[in-house]
């Protein structure tokens, strides 16, 4: 499936028309903040490219080149009939080779999907314009400015096995694993590594600095695998000064041959 999307997002990318200002390159994972967004897609021009994103995880990895101008907008599904072939496949010996894919590779991923007209964007960004290709990380609030916070993500930066902290609140967090402490400050972000072992339990607090004085705000046991990366947000709860809502979303690797999704390790372990 990884690869399918993958596929998929590199066709569409190679079928842009020059438009005008810069383009930008980047691999890009997707995270929403508030409720599980589908029905979306990817802006290219009169045409998208069907996404979803999860809220507990980061979404599958697209490669976009396009405007720096990134839109999200609100997609229509279209089933495709059961007896249409897949894209890509043959539908009969002449009606096959009319539609094959060039480059000789089939490309049967992202459902089909109509744009509506005249709906403004679900939300935007104007993605960084830098040579080469960029990692990013989207946070997608939709009604919130512009719906976009992006994160660089580097890579080697965030490997896995370590934990990354966006601390959104206007004061400093302090987090405390087996590896010691760390300040997050106001806006900020750091990465670390907890210092647990693999398939082991460690424990994990945090501090508000608000006031003068420190303020325990969530103590938690968690479990760590090196196979896996955490995103940790840290937002202020509005109108309780000092208190933290902490999110964790995890970056799980593609499941290997003979696995299924959510499954580490070698079958049956």
């Amino acid at each position: 499936m990884r690869s399918k999307f993958l596929l998929a997002s590199l066709l569409l990318a190679g079928a842009l028309q020059a438009a005008d200002g810069p383009i930008v390159e980047a691999r890009i994972k997707f995270i929403s903040t508030t409720r599980p967004l589908v029905g979306i897609g990817i802006a290219q021009g009169k045409k998208a490219e069907g996404l979803v994103i999860p809220t507990d995880m980061f979404s599958e990895e697209i490669i976009y080149r396009g405007p720096a101008r990134l839109e999200l907008i609100e997609v229509n599904t279209v089933a495709m009939k059961q007896s249409d072939p897949t894209p890509g496949e043959d539908a009969g010996k002449d009606a096959g080779a009319a539609k094959r894919p060039s480059r000789g590779v089939k490309a049967k991923s992202a459902p089909k999907v109509s744009v509506p007209t005249g709906k403004p964007p679900l939300a935007w960004i104007d993605l960084p314009v830098t040579p080469g290709r960029q990692n990013l990380i989207l946070l997608v609030t939709p009604g919130r400015d512009n719906g976009i916070t992006a994160i660089a993500d580097v890579v080697g930066s965030f490997p896995p096995g370590s934990n990354r902290y966006l601390n959104l609140c206007p004061f400093t967090v302090v987090v405390s694993t087996p590896s010691g402490r760390d300040v997050i400050p106001a806006k900020g972000t750091k990465v670390n590594r907890p210092g647990a072992k693999d398939n082991d339990y460690y424990d994990l607090q945090f501090f508000s600095q608000f006031s003068p004085e420190e303020k325990l705000v969530l103590s938690s046991r968690v479990y760590h695998l090196e196979s896996v990366r955490k995103l940790f947000i840290l937002t202020p709860v509005p109108g309780r000064d000092g208190l933290v809502t902490v999110r964790d979303i995890e970056d799980r690797p593609p499941p290997s041959k003979g696995q299924t999704p959510g499954e580490l390790g070698p079958k049956g372990k």
